[in-house]
């Protein structure tokens, strides 16, 4: 069983089971945030204005990367295409300390290009250790879920 999610911004997703949709966002206007199983966060973004193509697209996940580089003081892990079928996803993956819970981090800026539109997701997730990490498998799923309309 899912969750389907049909976004006001333009988009709708499939989630899994007991996904908590945040009633507000956090990460600003034109933003939802999703709460995962595994305490994995989902920000979805829409910037229809600032990027006009799957090359932008790709910046804006090295963009959107460079708060957790430089701010996080935080290390490239991998980046490139996820390879999904009907869209262009660009992930940069970075691995942070986050300084509120002192914990370590996974953040994975992403430029998808669908349909002639754009959408960035940031999913960031709790670092698990060396042997999982970066777990491209579950962040393909979740691109994957999500489709612009």
């Amino acid at each position: 069983m899912s969750v389907h999610i049909e976004s006001p911004l333009g988009f709708t997703a499939e989630f899994p089971e007991h996904t908590q949709v945040l009633a507000e966002s956090t990460a600003g206007p034109n933003t939802e945030q999703y709460g995962l199983l595994g305490d994995v966060l989902v920000t979805v973004i829409t910037d229809d204005v600032s990027v006009h193509g799957a090359p932008q697209a790709n910046g804006w996940a090295h963009l959107m990367s460079e708060f957790y580089l430089n701010e996080r003081s935080g290390t490239l892990l991998t980046e490139g295409e996820l390879n999904l079928p009907g869209k262009a996803a660009y992930a940069v993956v970075v691995g942070y300390n986050d300084d509120e819970t002192g914990l370590a981090r996974i953040a994975a800026p992403v430029g998808v290009w669908e349909s002639g539109r754009f959408i960035g997701v940031v999913v960031i997730w709790p670092y698990a250790d060396p042997s999982v990490e970066p777990r491209l498998g579950m962040l393909k799923e979740i691109v994957a879920g999500i489709s612009l309309t």
